[in-house]
């Protein structure tokens, strides 16, 4: 007889599996945007939706549209001068709006109209439907066989603070009390790449999620390779701008605790859409911290102080940590959709509203009815 608890469970699990089904592929969502809110716009954005000097032309299918002011979704990456500039250039004096996906002051550099929205929450949601069936049931409190993880599949350009993290691990001999991607074969201060799980990390890494660190191979009897802490090492470290990205999201679907080395700010931006942090467990103030070096510094100092616990103390950690690992999981594969998407909705008519758009043939109900389904 199934008990009470059994019986919610299985519901909850059923009902998450078919709206994951239903929902809209991230793939798609420029086709549905414009065909359910822009139509009547010149329609544009970045060929495969990230910026390649190579190909400098934006992709505007919808050129003959009948409203002629451009909008162009460069939502995928931040905006950053050097690299923006070269595709909004062709479209400023069309007086373009820019759709993006980061809050700052750089926005009003680039376009006097501007539409935000969180295009790597959808992203995440659709790229990770499939983890609440596969660890909704996981726990938190166990024992682990490492401290942490982290990733580091780049490590030039704007992502080279990686390099100097996982310097800092080095120097603070933490290296083997977690699992860090770092695909470096040269570097002088690491003298060997670490990978997780694969000879090679490939672009798409971004995006996936190992099945293979917690794997239970019955016929080679391959270790539980698990870690509890997730150290995120985000897109944007050195750029004042709220912006983040699927990779947030790897920790709270697998439920993990996180510490974020990002741009300052961004845990209180995480905290905007109803996600916890971990302030009270951990030192969390290395958000606020402006310096660069000083912030990857005070991240180390809090995987250092929790790598250096006895197993009871973890324990104890893991304790504290349980309730808000949760209820960031329930709340990533709940509420969370409904937010981002009243949230792009709001949005929206306040900008058709700025310019004077006559939006009474977007059926609104429809479009957030099949962004949330």
């Amino acid at each position: 007889m199934l008990t009470l608890s059994i019986l919610i469970t299985i519901i909850i699990l059923v009902k998450n599996i078919c709206v994951n089904i239903g929902m809209l592929q991230i793939d798609h969502i420029y086709y549905f945007l414009f065909e359910n809110i822009f139509k009547d716009f010149w329609f544009c954005h970045l060929p495969g939706g990230v910026p390649s000097l190579s190909n400098e032309k934006p992709f505007c299918a919808y050129e003959k549209s009948r409203y002629k002011r451009p909008i162009f979704f460069y939502d995928q990456e931040p905006l950053i001068e050097g690299i923006t500039d070269v595709y909004l250039d062709q479209l400023q004096k069309y007086g373009v709006i820019l759709a993006s996906s980061e809050r700052s002051d750089d926005t009003t550099m680039w376009a006097d109209k501007h539409l935000y929205y969180f295009f790597h929450g959808f992203a995440a949601l659709d790229w990770f439907r499939g983890y609440y069936a596969l660890n909704h049931n996981k726990p938190v409190i166990r024992k682990y066989t490492k401290d942490y993880i982290s990733f580091n599949r780049t490590i030039t350009g704007d992502r080279r603070y990686r390099k100097n993290f996982v310097d800092q691990l080095r120097i603070n001999n933490l290296l083997d009390k977690g699992l860090v991607s770092y695909g470096v074969t040269d570097d002088p201060i690491v003298d060997q790449r670490l990978v997780i799980d694969q000879a090679q990390l490939p672009g798409s890494a971004s995006a996936s999620i190992p099945i293979t660190i917690e794997r239970i191979d019955y016929h080679n009897d391959t270790p539980d390779y698990s870690a509890f802490w997730h150290i995120v090492t985000e897109t944007v470290f050195y750029y004042d701008k709220l912006h983040l990205t699927e990779k947030i999201f790897k920790p709270i679907v697998s439920k993990q605790p996180f510490m974020l080395l990002a741009a300052p700010g961004n845990l209180e931006y995480l905290r905007s859409y109803g996600f916890k942090t971990f302030a009270g467990i951990i030192d969390e103030s290395y958000d606020d911290i402006k310096d660069n070096d000083a912030r990857i510094e005070a991240v180390v100092a809090q995987l250092e102080w929790y790598c250096d616990l006895s197993d009871d103390e973890k324990t104890e950690i893991q304790r504290k940590c349980e309730p808000i690992v949760e209820h960031n999981f329930h709340h990533f594969y709940g509420k969370f959709r409904e937010i981002i998407t009243d949230e792009l909705l709001d949005n929206t008519k306040k900008l058709f509203k700025d310019i004077g758009y006559d939006d009474s043939t977007v059926d609104y109900a429809t479009v957030r009815k099949l962004l949330i389904s």
